[in-house]
């Protein structure tokens, strides 16, 4: 036997294997799979399921105490915030309603250049060009949305909501009213009947 693993082949059927050297695990993975008795294979199906069913109860633990952790977090933080409103009489603002603020101040100061831009350009003569290109392209964008909001409602004249809801509207209540009479007429006929 050699000292290094080599693979062997036999000449009759053509099964290979590893010769030579220790037994480990890949070698051993290229044999013929063995037959695995059906009591062995249930067993090993039920251990299966039990491990499966036992992580599944370990994520959700885990999930729960992670849930647990951040609703303690934003109990905690609350807690903080009404000390802190209990000790200043006010409660400064979060990162998102900074933003919020910072967007509106933005905004403002947009609008407050749009509408003050002659006062600004005599102000700052240097950025006059500046200031009614903004203006300008303002101007551009407040047609482009007017035409938009025509064409929005011209389609919607178009589709003549009011004229089709009366008209099916008109539909149902006479269609009623001849399920009616005919109930009725069916009535009156039936009672024709048990007279004569």
């Amino acid at each position: 036997m050699p000292e290094k693993r080599r693979p062997v082949r036999c000449t009759s059927c053509g099964e290979s294997w590893f010769s030579g050297g220790k037994t480990d695990l890949y070698a051993l993975s290229f044999s013929k799979p063995a037959e695995i008795n059906p009591e062995v294979a249930r067993i090993l199906k039920e251990e299966a399921e039990r491990e499966m069913a036992a992580r599944k109860v370990d994520s959700e633990r885990q999930l729960t105490e992670k849930l647990g952790g951040a609703i303690e977090k934003e109990d905690q933080a609350n807690q903080e915030l009404t000390v802190q409103v209990q000790k200043d009489g006010y409660v400064s603002l979060n990162w998102r309603q900074r933003g919020l603020v910072f967007l509106i101040s933005i905004l403002c100061a947009f609008i407050a250049l749009y509408l003050y831009a002659p006062n600004v350009a005599k102000s700052f003569p240097s950025q006059a060009d500046w200031v009614f290109s903004y203006v300008f392209l303002v101007n551009d964008g407040r047609q482009a949305l007017s035409e938009i909001l025509q064409s929005w409602d011209q389609f919607l004249v178009s589709l003549d909501i009011a004229g089709n809801a009366a008209s099916a509207k008109n539909w149902v209540v006479g269609t009623v009213q001849k399920m009616i009479d005919f109930g009725l007429g069916l009535i009156g006929n039936q009672e024709a009947v048990d007279k004569g």
